[in-house]
């Protein structure tokens, strides 16, 4: 399985180049994709390359979770842990929004 990683800018190389932190380990990152990043930006990072920058917020959600995740692959997560990690998940109603709601029963044209 592949998964994109918030990682923290923690020095910019280049335009196209930063060093990012992720849990106590450096790495290049590419930012082509991105264009200029600063010292204490978050990147949505996969196979080396920056996807896209992310708010603070989101970063750590999203490193919660995964933590969450890897937990429960090696059986230490509590229930606790995951009910918390996925909160947004497991409090959604589970209902479509409405501009699909919409479409129920609608026959797509030419059909």
């Amino acid at each position: 399985m592949c998964i994109a990683i918030p990682k923290k800018v923690v020095r910019v190389k280049s335009e196209l180049e930063a060093v990012c932190d992720s849990s106590g380990k450096e790495e290049d990152v590419n930012t082509e994709l991105t264009g200029r990043v600063s010292v204490g930006d978050w990147l949505l990072v996969f196979r080396g390359a920056a996807q896209r920058v992310m708010g603070e917020e989101e970063a750590q959600k999203m490193r919660t979770a995964l933590t969450a995740l890897s937990d429960v692959m090696a059986g230490t997560a509590t229930e606790s842990e995951v009910d918390s990690a996925f909160s947004d998940i497991t409090a959604h109603s589970g209902e479509l929004p409405e501009f699909l709601r919409s479409q129920v029963g609608r026959k797509p044209a030419g059909l």
